[in-house]
């Protein structure tokens, strides 16, 4: 299943090493769409509804990095398998790893605006869009300061 990871921390080292997969240990929450999601929303498009699973996504990351700092976050495929349903906690789309298993990137997403702008803005938040190949000028544009 496609699913959007917040980076953290424990991240960064694999990111700047380039890594094209990283650890996800057991508990972590992601998004994604999960058959339940899919049936809750069976009109909409998958692209629709993963677009909605990685905003939330980034909504989480936005709250967990300094305000000054834009927020990142990784899509990539795991086994449908190793996910639980989270939705108590994370929405509609929220998932939680249920055994330790690896992410295998696809893209990294980060915000244009720091966590402070993107906080008082009443849109999702702009994106852009970075390659695997090019994670730790992702790591790079979202740790750089705006202000």
């Amino acid at each position: 299943m496609r699913i959007f990871a917040p980076v953290g921390p424990a991240d960064h080292d694999a990111l700047r090493s380039g890594a094209a997969r990283i650890a996800l240990e057991t508990g972590r929450l992601v998004w994604g769409v999960s058959d339940a999601a899919r049936a809750e929303r069976a009109d909409e498009d998958v692209e629709e509804l993963e677009y909605d699973a990685l905003q939330d996504a980034v909504f989480s990351a936005l709250g967990q990095v300094d305000p000054r700092m834009r927020a990142l976050v990784l899509a990539g495929d795991v086994p449908d398998a190793s996910l639980a349903d989270a939705s108590e906690v994370g929405g509609a789309f929220g998932l939680r790893l249920a055994r330790e298993g690896a992410l295998v990137i696809a893209s990294a997403h980060a915000t244009e605006l720091d966590a402070a702008a993107a906080e008082v803005d009443d849109t999702d938040p702009a994106l852009l869009w970075f390659d695997a190949s090019e994670l730790p000028a992702a790591l790079d544009y979202a740790e750089a300061p705006l202000r």
